[in-house]
């Protein structure tokens, strides 16, 4: 008897080494990297179901963004100084997107991109604080932020010479001291 199961105790291993071998290639973690919970290339992403919402509820404080956007007058005059200030850092920062007059058609247009007519009537409907928010913090799509750029000051100069350009400045306001 002891002859016989000899005989087929190395087969009988060989089989659970196979089986058991098979068994451990075929656990998840040898394909986690392979098959991911990921989108995968030209997959489209799980709809959102009806009526969700994507966050808890709490309001999303944008930063200074919205406390800015509220002031309507600028804190800095539109004296001759100013508007010299301000064209100079407007055609240093903002000509290359917007040209020169502010329409939206600088050079960078031939990239592809389409900045805002700043002289358009939305635009100026905005109120300069909104405007100054826009040059310190950027826009929400493309426009970069310029408050590493220039300072505070300097950024109110230049709305004071977007509204120079959109026409909203009267000639006492701009030679007023």
């Amino acid at each position: 008897m002891l002859k016989g199961s000899k005989r087929y105790f190395i087969p009988i291993i060989l089989v659970l080494i196979v089986l058991g071998t098979a068994k451990v290639f075929g656990w998840p973690w040898s394909i986690d990297m392979w098959e991911q919970p990921s989108i995968k290339p030209y997959e489209l992403p799980l709809p959102y179901p009806p009526y969700s919402i994507s966050t808890d509820g709490t309001i999303v404080d944008l930063g200074p963004r919205q406390k800015f956007e509220a002031i309507t007058q600028n804190p800095v005059s539109p004296t001759n100084a100013s508007l010299v200030k301000g064209e100079n850092l407007f055609k240093t920062y903002c000509a290359p997107c917007h040209g020169p007059e502010g329409k939206g058609d600088g050079p960078v247009i031939k990239k592809g991109f389409y900045p805002v007519d700043l002289t358009s009537p939305g635009t100026q409907a905005r109120t300069d604080g909104y405007l100054y928010a826009y040059i310190q913090y950027g826009g929400i799509v493309m426009m970069p932020s310029y408050r590493e750029s220039i300072s505070s000051n300097q950024a109110w100069n230049v709305v004071n010479y977007v509204r120079k350009l959109q026409g909203k400045l009267t000639a006492t306001e701009e030679t007023s001291q």
